[in-house]
């Protein structure tokens, strides 16, 4: 976390940076720029996914550790996009481009202060005993036969495709749909806030509710706000009501995901006598990438089969029903096979018996 800092923060800074060459020379400085920032992402976030089994022992502290996480990342969010056109408006001094790239000087500077105090304060009260290195290839084979973590990639992809598409068709929606342009800020600040409501309940239902039926849980409260949304049709305020529903039913999702996935690595070290947190980190990582690319192509291919036509102020019916296919349909579907997979998840059940068989392995080891 601490090597990726300031390679993310030079990241943020020399995306927004346009220096004055050839159409080409710019579009290879935006290639390598942004492979630049997404290394430096890479090297923060996974091991701040990885970490969370080395922070507790305890199943439901770590919910609410990703509870504070994913909290703290709504709000992070809310205040770089609330801050951000007034300080480009501000440092850029009537130069749009200047403005963005001072701005995130700025936003680098705080990411990487930030990062310095996170890793300062970090305590690893629950690492795993060192293994036996083993090949990649060997690794690769102990996660296919990690039956609960094949399963949550699963999950990872039918979760980020629904929610992240969802995103990539939202300003279609609000613009031709709705017919309102500037609604979409609104629904899309909704349905960022409300999940830090359900992730702060969801914390304390885990107490009596397994993480299995509480993701279940939030998956139905998500196509519930789908099919609010396309109840209301045009109404904005009826689509404000349906995103802020779904955001609801996101943020149980968002808790139990993370959660999850740490449960996934000691069902790992517990099967195959060895800790792949960071392995796993990252295969996940990069199945929600993946998720992400479908999530905008199938968007795109949706417009491309409505005829959609970006010049048009008002949108032929066809495009406008392959938005609302994008927008509402795409993701009630995922969101059904998310339930379906989550049927197939059983941790849950025996997670207690595995911790503890953990445990007394670890303590042999020690005594040793």
């Amino acid at each position: 976390m601490l090597a990726g800092a300031p390679v993310l923060a030079i990241g943020m800074v020399l995306v927004f940076t346009s220096p004055n060459w050839s159409g080409a020379g710019k579009l290879a400085w935006a290639y390598i720029t942004y492979i630049i920032f997404s290394f430096g992402y890479t090297l923060v976030n996974i091991p701040m996914g990885s970490i969370l089994p080395a922070l507790s022992a305890d199943p439901v502290e770590r919910t609410r550790i990703v509870t504070s996480r994913t909290i703290f990342s709504n709000l992070g969010s809310l205040t770089s996009a609330s801050m951000a056109l007034w300080l480009i408006s501000r440092l850029g001094h009537g130069d749009q481009a200047l403005g963005y790239r001072n701005t995130n000087i700025v936003f680098g500077i705080i990411v990487f202060v930030i990062m310095v105090i996170c890793v300062a304060s970090i305590r690893e009260i629950n690492p795993a005993p060192d293994a036996k290195k083993t090949s990649i290839l060997k690794d690769l084979t102990y996660l296919v036969n990690n039956k609960p973590y094949m399963l949550m990639l699963a999950y990872t992809f039918f979760l980020f495709v629904a929610y992240l598409g969802m995103f990539a068709a939202s300003a279609y929606y609000f613009k031709y749909v709705v017919g309102n342009e500037m609604a979409n800020s609104v629904a899309i600040t909704i349905a960022t806030v409300t999940p830090i409501i359900s992730m702060l309940l969801a914390a304390q239902l885990n107490k009596w509710i397994s993480k299995r039926n509480l993701s279940i849980l939030g998956a139905v409260i998500q196509i519930l706000g789908f099919v609010i949304i396309w109840i209301g049709g045009t109404s904005a305020m009826v689509a404000y009501v349906g995103m802020g529903v779904m955001g609801f039913g996101m943020g149980f999702r968002q808790n139990m995901f993370f959660s999850m996935l740490a449960d996934t690595v000691d069902y790992g070290e517990w099967k195959n006598g060895k800790s792949l947190a960071g392995t796993q980190t990252a295969v996940s990582g990069f199945v929600n990438k993946v998720a992400s690319a479908a999530a905008t192509g199938i968007v795109g291919i949706l417009l491309e089969w409505g005829a959609y036509d970006g010049t048009a102020a008002v949108q032929a019916a066809s495009a406008n029903t392959a938005i609302v296919i994008a927008f509402i349909a795409v993701p009630i579907i995922c969101n059904i096979c998310s339930i379906a997979v989550m049927f197939f998840y059983d941790l849950d059940k025996n997670y207690a018996q595995i911790k503890k068989e953990i445990d007394e392995r670890r303590a042999k080891l020690q005594a040793n």
